[in-house]
């Protein structure tokens, strides 16, 4: 089984305000996942150093390099849904 961290439903363009998916027509949870995903455009704004739980801390593979604005392949974010 694959873990999928970005494919969840509330990154997902085709979530409502009100946890409904348009695509599928049902009520669903933020940390689902499915393969009709559409990533929100304004993602890639969010996935960056400012919001990881891994900044300024030990666990930052990129401890010299990390700052507020900078994208990471080593993203995890601060808030669980």
């Amino acid at each position: 089984m694959s873990i999928r961290l970005v494919n969840g439903c509330v990154n997902c363009q085709n979530l409502t305000n009100n946890h409904f998916c348009t695509v599928h027509d049902a009520k669903v949870e933020e940390a689902y996942t499915c393969d009709e995903f559409d990533m929100r455009v304004s993602l890639k704004d969010e996935v960056e150093c400012g919001t990881c739980y891994k900044f300024h801390t030990p666990e930052c593979p990129r401890q010299e390099h990390a700052a507020v604005g900078m994208l990471c392949n080593e993203y995890a974010p601060k808030a669980v849904s």
